[in-house]
């Protein structure tokens, strides 16, 4: 959702910027958001823009997104392309994207300094990303901050390839598992691998079937927190939880508030150990919701539910180039904005 909020928001600074815009349905999305037309030079040029909520974009995100960029343009006969990041960029990695792959890497003070030439528009832009705006270092020459090269065809593309490859051979064999008991050992498997793949860099100590010292309780997986991302940060910070657990049933029906409560015991305090990630087929039923709503408010402990469909939305995500995290931060956060009294 904001993801997109921002790609209309960039449709409207282009065009505050003297530069005309196509029509939103006038290209399949396939790796460009915006083609639009210099205002001087009457070219085409495509774009392609990354929403994040993180400090930093993921690296490999990075160069996904500029290699599909560049086949997308190649494909639709355009010689230049643009990617914007809302989210700060090393100027090393940076300079290293650019020389790749001969694009334009835009990075947020650069997206700022676009938005500057109409104070409404620059308003919205420091609303969506979240920032304080005195800490930024605009730039006062805004007709000189696009200015691409002709692009070039990598002739390296195995990264996307396999990263594509990857992505859907998992979506493939998430919904070829049966449901019900006859596949819950593949679910676990499958899924325990598909979160290594979406947040490898995020999480680390990866344990499944972990039994606590006692022997009374069995962890389907769980995993130490590193403070990469801001969803991962503030479960760490915020919600002081060092380790976050994953639970996995393959039911043929919704979870029903009985697994909540199981699933609420394993959950403590001083072990910094207070959420979980309750992955299902077909997700919570209502009574479920409840459960959750209600282990949160009355013992600050975070149960999320995930089901097939987010997960496979994480995958999608992930193939695209975008940051899975991102998902992940409006689950945590609409849960926490309309956890009830």
């Amino acid at each position: 959702m904001l993801g997109f909020s921002l790609e209309i928001l960039c449709r409207e600074i282009l065009v505050a910027n003297g530069w005309q815009v196509e029509s939103v349905g006038s290209f399949p999305d396939t790796g460009i958001d915006i083609i639009a037309t210099e205002p001087t030079r009457n070219e085409r040029i495509a774009f392609e823009i990354k929403y994040t909520r993180n400090p930093i974009y993921p690296t490999s995100a990075l160069r996904i997104s500029s290699e599909r960029l560049v086949e997308s343009a190649s494909a639709a006969r355009i010689n230049k392309a643009v990617l914007i990041v809302a989210a700060d960029i090393m100027p090393k990695i940076k300079e290293r994207v650019e020389d790749q792959y001969q694009i334009q890497l835009l990075n947020l003070d650069d997206l700022l300094s676009l938005a500057s030439i109409d104070l409404e528009l620059l308003g919205k832009l420091v609303n969506l990303c979240e920032i304080d705006l005195s800490e930024r270092n605009l730039d006062g020459n805004i007709t000189s901050i696009i200015k691409p090269i002709r692009i070039k065809k990598p002739s390296d593309t195995s990264s996307t390839q396999e990263n594509e490859k990857v992505g859907i051979n998992f979506i493939d064999a998430l919904r070829g598992i049966p449901l019900g008991k006859d596949g819950c050992y593949k679910f676990e498997d499958t899924v325990s691998d598909i979160l290594k793949y979406l947040f490898d860099g995020d999480l680390t100590g990866w344990h499944q079937q972990k039994r606590t010292t006692d022997d009374l309780h069995r962890y389907d997986l769980i995993c130490r927190v590193i403070d990469n991302s801001t969803v991962w940060k503030f479960i760490s910070l915020n919600l002081d939880s060092r380790y976050v657990l994953f639970e996995f049933k393959n039911y043929k029906d919704e979870i029903g508030q009985s697994q909540v409560y199981s699933t609420e015991k394993y959950l403590y305090e001083k072990a910094k150990r207070k959420v979980c990630f309750l992955i299902s087929r077909k997700g919570p039923s209502e009574n479920a919701v409840i459960a959750c709503q209600g282990a949160m408010r009355e013992h600050g402990k975070l149960i999320l539910n995930v089901d097939e469909n987010m997960l496979i939305d994480l995958i999608n995500s992930k193939i695209s180039g975008d940051d899975p995290n991102e998902l992940l931060f409006e689950k945590v956060d609409k849960f926490l904005m309309e956890l009830p009294r």
